[in-house]
Parts: C-alpha cells; sequence; structure tokens
C-alpha cells in the first residue's frame, strides 16, 4: 500500500527575539504526532510553541543557547553595586572556605 499522503504541511510562525519568522516545512505523521505530545505535556497553545519548547530541551546538545540579554543586564547592575559597595577589598583563601563551608 503506497501513502499518499506521508508527508503534511505544517506552517508555524517562530519567534526569534522580538522578530517573528514564517516557517513552512514538510513533516511527517510521527514528528507532529510528536509535536502535540510536547503541546499537551506542556499546555502549550499550538505546534509552534511546542516546536519551540523541544528546541529549547533537546539543542543545547547541539548548538550552545544564547545569554539572555535581560539577565546579562542584571548581572552587570549587580556587579556595579557590589563594586560601588565593596570597593577593591579583597577576601584571604581562609575567609573564603568558612563562607563555602570547606574547612
Amino acid at each position: 500500500m503506497i501513502h499518499r499522503n506521508i508527508f503534511k504541511r505544517l506552517s508555524l510562525l517562530i519567534t526569534k527575539g522580538d522578530k517573528m519568522t514564517q516557517v513552512r516545512l514538510d513533516v511527517d505523521e510521527y514528528t507532529l504526532r510528536v509535536l502535540d505530545v510536547v503541546k499537551g505535556k506542556f499546555g502549550l497553545n499550538n505546534r509552534s510553541e511546542a516546536l519551540n519548547k523541544f528546541a529549547i530541551e533537546y539543542g543545547a546538545e547541539y548548538v550552545e543557547p544564547l545569554p539572555n540579554e535581560k539577565f546579562l543586564k542584571e548581572l552587570d547592575k549587580t556587579f556595579e553595586e557590589h563594586v560601588k559597595k565593596h570597593k577593591a577589598r579583597k577576601m584571604s583563601k581562609q575567609q573564603l572556605k568558612k563562607i563555602l563551608s570547606l574547612d
């Protein structure tokens, strides 16, 4: 028996930062089932969100994730506040070990 409709066309809107890109994919039935399971498991609204979630979960194995800009700005702000408060104060190895309970 020959399957005429092995692949289904899936049209997704994928967001990249503030940009939204429309993608048209030809995927098989299994891929659609996987996306539907991910969508249901995490309570997502559509297959586009499911694909994004799947990429976040498993994409790090193949591509290093981009840092979150908001987090980096917050980290810079925290560092600057710390430097203002403590200037160039140093800590001995003994003090550090005591704080980290490594004694």
